[in-house]
């Protein structure tokens, strides 16, 4: 069976993602788009099924910055 490679999102994604998670918590947006590229390329490392990758990085990157201002 191939193996699924997630279509990269684009460079306006990626900011839109993390200037919202940066809102959310009170966080540089370049801090968080850092933070959510190194999550994405570790899940995409040993992901099987790609399509939710973003979602899952998203809301990793999300609950570790919560956690580390509250």
């Amino acid at each position: 069976m191939a193996r699924s490679t997630p279509e990269p999102a684009s460079d306006q994604d990626t900011r839109a993602v993390a200037e919202a998670i940066a809102k959310d918590t009170d966080t540089s947006p370049e801090v968080v788009e850092e933070i959510y590229q190194q999550e994405l390329s570790t899940l995409a490392s040993e992901a099987k099924i790609t399509q939710y990758l973003g979602v899952i990085a998203t809301r990793r990157v999300r609950m570790m910055l919560q956690r580390r201002s509250g």
